[in-house]
């Protein structure tokens, strides 16, 4: 046992801080509170700059008077990779030899940066197999580094570091809920999606989007952006306090005209349009699930994290999941007493379940930097160095204070004006975003057969005059056709005319027959009075003969003598393929077997 631990979740804007007992059943929270992070000091996981982080959690710890040495850290990034797989049964000391043997499979990914570890989500024993559903993790050496180098600043010796999703099961599982349940954790940049069958993890996914996107749409509202008292934590605090999000995701068509709502209606339609996206990825993750398991029912979820805190957040997600949705009031296993706000259960929530049962992220080459705080060299040292750099700054900031003042406010002054780049770079990549979506849906409209016209105007003007078209076929990709022409030098010129065509890229030729030409009776169009005999006579119209008239030539021998050729016709089949078949298919073989098809 580690008796006392403080466990540390360092946010984008949060850091949430609790003492409490080291995996206890019953663990008891004696200190828990919240501040905001420094700007800079994490970003996706990975510590950066952390002198000024450091400088304020010391003073809340000692403002606290929380005076334990032990910490456990629990991370969230984008960078830790996730897997659930499965294995033969075998014994425990056999497992990691297992991953690491198939690692390249889980992770594809160069894993020799990445420290792996694993935890044993559930045994599966029957009569037609045995074998073991564990949750691997990856995580980035350097990540995990960085904490360590901040604990032996601190002077406070790592007990374990956690992934966040492992520590938000944690305390899942120890709600003994049967069926199926889903955990929503909104955190400030991430969401943690979780799907527990009877208290077993099932599947786990990690959403990109999290509270700070009704944050930063608030904070980019001409009633907030140029209010300077105004900033990410106190933003926070605003939504936690007063409803700014709706209970439904705004529908343009069927709102009030713009111009006759309010300015808090206005503002409460931007947030809660900001939400969509993390909306609509939850809603993809719980569909791929139920999917993937047929007769699954959703008995419960829960709603945990700085987002549950929000106003109004936990009816609309009710609301747009089509599920009640139940926010966490309390965490099983723990005695803890919140005081409301960003001290709360379900913001606290992975910095309990971090000293239930953590995944562990402890490389050996790393546990031997853990601080002995029987070492008082450093603090020496450091005590020191502050002595002599105060006495160089009295002398020394006597002639430049005032000099350094206006650099600082001319800087601040800078800051403010550039601040508005991050709306312009917003709104270029939802107009970026808005364009590829209008271009995508024109693509899906395109066809081919719009050239029909083009390709008519051109063949009138350039067929020969004994060109004749019969039994026309149009389709999306092209145009096919009989073809009569009065011999076959007329075929090759015709051939050759479509091929000097814009519209057409592919032409195939097939069926050529050379046949009788076949005639129509005459046609009558009046009739004249013979002025000898008096009566009626037909005038017809200047035609050919009916093949019925023809007369039959035949040799000396009596046989039947082949018509001449100015009584044959050839009759060919073409097929022609516009030239957009080609951007359609991609290439000239995918045309050409489209042109094939089409005969």
């Amino acid at each position: 046992m580690a008796g006392k631990v403080i466990s540390i979740e360092i946010g984008n804007v949060l850091t949430k801080v609790c003492e409490m007992d080291y995996r206890s059943s019953n663990a008891k929270v004696y200190n828990s509170f919240t501040f905001e992070t420094p700007k800079g000091t994490i970003e996706d996981g990975y510590v950066k700059e952390a002198d000024e982080f450091i400088d304020v959690l010391h003073a809340k710890l000692a403002s606290n008077q929380i005076k334990t040495k032990k910490v456990v850290f629990t991370v969230s990034s984008s960078k830790i990779a996730t897997r659930e797989v499965f294995l033969p049964l075998v014994s425990r000391d056999k497992i990691m030899s297992m991953v690491r043997a198939n690692a390249s499979d889980y992770f594809p990914m160069d894993i020799s940066n990445y420290y792996l570890t694993y935890t044993v989500l559930e045994k599966a024993v029957s009569a037609e197999e045995k074998k073991l559903k564990l949750l691997l993790i990856a995580a980035p050496l350097d990540m995990i580094e960085a904490y360590f180098d901040l604990a032996r600043t601190m002077s406070l010796t790592i007990v374990t570091i956690d992934y966040a999703g492992n520590s938000i099961f944690q305390v899942l599982k120890e709600m003994k809920t049967q069926g199926t349940s889903i955990s929503i954790h909104v955190g400030e940049t991430n969401t943690y999606v979780t799907i527990l069958e009877n208290g077993i993890l099932n599947l786990q996914r990690v959403v990109s989007y999290g509270a700070n996107s009704a944050v930063e749409t608030l904070l980019s509202i001409d009633k907030y952006r140029y209010d300077e008292t105004m900033d990410e934590q106190k933003a926070y605090e605003l939504f936690m306090s007063q409803q700014l999000i709706n209970t439904v995701i705004p529908d343009d068509d069927n709102s009030r005209e713009q111009e006759i709502l309010t300015e808090d209606e206005k503002i409460r339609n931007e947030v809660t349009e900001s939400l969509r996206f993390l909306l609509g990825n939850i809603v993809r993750v719980i569909d791929y699930y139920m999917s993937k398991t047929p007769g699954a029912r959703i008995d419960m979820i829960f709603l945990s994290g700085i987002g549950a805190e929000f106003r109004g957040m936990r009816e609309l997600f009710s609301f747009e999941i089509g599920s009640a949705v139940k926010s966490v009031t309390a965490l099983p296993g723990a005695s803890y007493n919140p005081t409301g706000g960003a001290d709360s259960c379900a913001v606290m929530l992975p910095a309990v379940g971090a000293t239930k049962g953590s995944m562990n992220l402890m490389p050996e080459v790393f546990k031997t930097k853990k601080v002995k705080n029987d070492s008082m060299l450093g603090p020496i040292v450091v005590c020191l160095a502050g002595i002599v750099g105060a006495v160089a700054m009295w002398f020394y900031g006597s002639f430049t204070y005032d000099q350094r003042l206006n650099e600082v406010s001319e800087l601040e002054a800078k800051k403010k004006q550039l601040e508005t780049i991050d709306l312009v770079i917003q709104q270029k990549d939802r107009s970026q975003k808005t364009f590829d979506e209008f271009m995508t849906m024109y693509k899906t409209t395109r066809n081919p057969n719009q050239k029909l016209v083009d390709f008519l105007d051109e063949m009138e003007h350039k067929m020969p005059t004994s060109f004749e078209a019969f039994k026309m076929h149009v389709t999306e990709d092209g145009v096919s056709f009989e073809i009569h022409c009065a011999s076959k030098t007329d075929a090759a010129e015709i051939i050759q005319q479509f091929r000097t065509f814009n519209t057409i890229d592919i032409i195939s030729l097939s069926d050529v027959e050379e046949k009788a030409k076949e005639t129509t009776a005459p046609e009558t169009i009046g009739y004249v009075i013979d002025p000898d005999t008096g009566e009626t006579v037909p005038l017809y119209g200047n035609t050919e003969t009916t093949s019925a008239e023809v007369e039959t030539e035949t040799d000396e021998n009596g046989s039947a003598v082949e018509p001449s050729t100015a009584d044959r016709i050839l009759e060919l089949r073409i097929t022609c393929i516009y030239k957009d078949v080609n951007t359609i298919f991609g290439d000239t073989e995918a045309a050409t077997s489209t042109a094939a098809a089409a005969q």
